[in-house]
């Protein structure tokens, strides 16, 4: 049986597509692939500087392309360990967990109703 942490970053995985990550990721692997695809057309010109400026093009898309994947997972991971901590706390400590739920939401109705 998987825990609430796990069901709650299984979301959050990047190759699901799914979630709010998972369709940035998707946003920006569109990007890079369209501008890739530009450099493949521009890549018969022959012109020098162009020539320069594609390999610069490619080597920053590369580069940002890792660092994406890094921060995504690096996203994803803190995001796992929080809801870990989180559900172990909650296991461990029930009764602190449902007060402090009720205190919350007794705020959160009072707040709601002055308006």
């Amino acid at each position: 049986m998987a825990t609430t942490a796990e069901r709650m970053t299984d979301d959050l995985d990047t190759d699901a597509g799914d979630g709010p990550l998972g369709r940035r990721a998707g946003q920006l692997q569109k990007f890079f692939d369209d501008v890739e695809e530009l450099l493949k057309r521009v890549s018969n010109v022959g012109d020098q500087e162009i020539s320069r400026l594609r390999y610069r093009v490619e080597s920053s898309i590369n580069h940002a392309r890792a660092a994406t994947r890094e921060g995504a997972r690096m996203a994803v991971e803190s995001t796992r360990k929080a809801a870990k901590v989180t559900d172990d706390y909650v296991h461990e400590n029930p009764w602190k967990a449902i007060g402090v739920t009720a205190v919350v939401g007794v705020l959160l109705g009072a707040l709601l109703r002055r308006k």
